[in-house]
């Protein structure tokens, strides 16, 4: 795994090849492709692009400040994800560590079909509760709470 440039090529293939848990959870928040690049591009300061060996992007993820103790954590991952899934997971581990370090709080909402992401989440200490949005779950990590 390897970082790679938040380019608009790059942005696309990822959101070609969304996996479709992810896919769900996006169309929350965005409607389109150019959307998509645009946050993402808006992001990039506390955010990470993983690609494998060849520079295919995998993964994408990063904390959206809220304020100076908040904020909104994020990832989404291609098809491609479970050929990667243990480099990927031990590096999304060690960006989560860093983002729980600089954050009180990380929250965001996940698609309530995302079994596996809700397990590794609930592994990496966040708690996860339903919300009247039937369609999606809460998670979220409060320092003073841990």
């Amino acid at each position: 795994m390897k970082n790679i440039e938040f380019s608009e090529e790059n942005l696309a293939k990822l959101y070609d090849n969304l996996r479709q848990n992810d896919k769900n959870e996006l169309s929350f928040y965005v409607n389109n492709k150019k959307d998509f690049i645009k946050i993402c591009i808006e992001s990039k300061k506390d955010a990470y692009f993983l690609a494998d060996d060849l520079g295919n992007p995998i993964a994408i993820g990063g904390a959206k400040k809220i304020n100076k103790k908040t904020a909104q954590l994020w990832l989404l991952s291609t098809i491609h994800f479970e050929k990667h899934k243990f480099h990927l997971m031990k590096l999304i581990y060690s960006k989560i560590k860093k983002f729980k370090r600089k954050y009180d709080k990380l929250f965001n909402n996940i698609y309530f079909e995302n079994f596996e992401s809700i397990i590794w989440l609930k592994k990496c200490g966040f708690k996860i509760i339903d919300t009247n949005d039937k369609r999606f779950k809460l998670f979220y990590f409060n320092k003073e709470e841990n």
